[in-house]
């Protein structure tokens, strides 16, 4: 009988390997944390045998992927070992930005269990490549393409050339509010605007490798919250036509 929590969430899923879409604020694994409950506490109930083979962020969502045995997960596990598995995170950051597949190749350090930051006397190499998706006034949407798997390096390659995430507090991104961008906002008599988008904006957009001889490449829609946002800023944060030459 399958789980309805995790057939919602399932993209690609045989007799080795699942691959699902995983949710913004919900760890990959446990940690520490007394009553909460991590994506591989969900997809055991489903399927006691599943491990995960890398993670995500808690905040971050999208394609994870999950061996149900221990040849596949080997199998995988040298895959990301030997960089033959291409992950594509989408990503909105502030400002608009220009970006065509731009390497930042800059060493990361982790401080303690929660930062890292930039170390380039004694960080380990981590190299990410960066794309421009959709432009707006204030933000642009990119991709990013790690070639390695440092903490947090997304977020803090992105933080250290002036280009946060939107929502990532931890780096100095902003929450992200309807003001910003909506002309003549305004909020109720008695009330405070509140942000709508609160977490470090974040997804990962796509996994492909080859699998049982074949290219495997699946993709992860956007949450509703990632969804909603870009709405809001191809509604109220467009970029202004060009002007044709006549």
């Amino acid at each position: 009988m399958k789980h309805p929590a995790v057939s919602s969430i399932i993209l690609f899923e045989d007799e080795n390997l699942i691959i699902v879409n995983k949710p913004p604020f919900i760890t990959s694994e446990q940690e520490n944390e007394p009553g909460s409950q991590s994506l591989l506490d969900i997809l055991k109930k489903y399927d006691s045998t599943v491990r995960l083979c890398h993670r995500l962020d808690k905040e971050t969502s999208g394609a994870i992927i999950g061996a149900k045995n221990d040849a596949t997960y080997r199998e995988i596990s040298m895959k990301f070992q030997n960089k033959e598995i291409q992950k594509n995170y989408h990503a909105i950051i502030v400002g608009e930005r220009e970006y065509n597949d731009n390497e930042i190749n800059l060493p990361i350090s982790k401080q303690g269990s929660y930062k890292a930051f930039i170390d380039k006397r004694d960080g380990k190499k981590a190299i990410t490549f960066v794309t421009t998706v959709e432009p707006f006034k204030h933000y642009t949407l990119i991709v990013a393409k790690p070639e390695t798997g440092r903490f947090h390096q997304i977020r803090i390659h992105l933080a250290s050339i002036g280009a946060p995430l939107m929502g990532d507090e931890l780096y100095g991104g902003e929450p992200f509010f309807l003001s910003s961008v909506k002309r003549k906002y305004k909020t109720g008599k008695y009330a405070d605007e509140q942000a709508v988008f609160t977490r470090a904006a974040l997804h990962s957009h796509s996994v492909t490798f080859e699998y049982k001889g074949q290219e495997l490449s699946v993709i992860a829609p956007y949450p509703k919250d990632f969804e909603a946002v870009l709405k809001l800023l191809r509604k109220y944060d467009k970029l202004p036509e060009m002007t044709k030459a006549q």
